[in-house]
């Protein structure tokens, strides 16, 4: 029984990981219908940005981590004015993210005391601190349970912003019909820049939260990306709901394999692939219409 909820807690942190950098991705591709490349690696640039602030600049925790969300938040801004609105479609948007990525990996590897270690020790305030599980003899950090419980703030918060308020009528308008969108007054010129700007500055919170877990190390960090790229395609990259549940099903089969079945030793990196290939053939079997009307209505 011990055993069993050891691997149901590592599941469900991993699926928190996998959930937090994916729902970024989520947002600018329901409201914009540009798929974010650059998504992981903005994140790990501000990452180092905030680490080089607490760590050698001798900053406060606090404000060298907004300091970091700081500059993802301008960066965003900067790549929607000069980039996005210059080009005319997503399909070359998307291109233009991948040119970001690349741009971001390139500054962290340029930087000497930034990439002269194989993985950097992210401070937090909460290091050494645990929280003992009931009936199971493990204990989990603290930080596990703020990366959870930031999991579960922020989807409530998009939720209710994409649901509830003006700003995400307007965005899903702007995303829906956007013909129509103008005509009702929705200026897209407006909405885009809050769109780039949140999902880049959850990109750097994402990094500096899963960095205390994990190091911030920008290979594995982008690795991780590119599993919660995977999840995304669950939700047919709109749904909320559903990017959470694939987020969740990939890291339990990923922890039950490892502790269970650690003789397939391949599998556990196989289950990102496995998991898109099942995608696709429900897409096969399946109207893609009904699907996407489906994961529209959960979003």
């Amino acid at each position: 029984m011990s055993k069993l909820l050891q691997t149901i807690i590592i599941g469900a942190v991993t699926g928190s990981l996998y959930s937090l950098l994916a729902m970024g991705m989520v947002l600018v591709y329901r409201t914009t219908g540009v798929l974010n490349i650059a998504h992981g690696g903005v994140g790990v640039l501000a990452g180092f940005v905030a680490w080089d602030l607490v760590r050698l600049r001798h900053w406060p925790y606090y404000p060298g981590l907004l300091a970091g969300i700081a500059f993802a938040v301008v960066l965003g801004l900067a790549f929607e004015r000069w980039v996005v609105r210059r080009l005319p479609n997503a399909g070359s948007r998307t291109v233009a993210t991948l040119g970001l990525f690349l741009l971001a990996q390139g500054v962290v590897f340029a930087v000497p005391w930034w990439s002269n270690n194989s993985a950097q020790v992210f401070p937090s305030p909460f290091t050494g601190k645990t929280v003992r599980i009931p009936g199971a003899d493990y204990a989990v950090s603290s930080d596990q349970l703020l990366l959870v419980a930031t999991v579960v703030a922020l989807f409530l918060g998009l939720r209710f912003i994409l649901r509830r308020t003006r700003l995400g009528m307007a965005m899903r308008a702007v995303s829906d019909d956007p013909a129509a969108s103008r005509l009702m007054g929705v200026r897209e010129e407006l909405v885009s820049p809050v769109v780039w700007a949140m999902a880049f500055g959850i990109a750097a919170l994402s990094v500096m939260l899963i960095a205390p877990v994990n190091l911030l190390e920008n290979t594995s960090i982008v690795a991780f990306t590119l599993k919660a790229l995977a999840v995304t395609f669950v939700g047919g990259l709109v749904s909320l709901p559903l990017t959470v549940l694939g987020a969740t099903v990939l890291a339990l089969l990923e922890a039950f394999t490892q502790i269970y079945a650690a003789d397939l030793r391949g599998l556990p990196d196989a289950w990102p692939f496995l998991l898109m290939g099942a995608v696709l053939v429900i897409r096969l079997i399946r109207p893609t219409k009904a699907l996407d009307e489906q994961a529209l209505a959960s979003a």
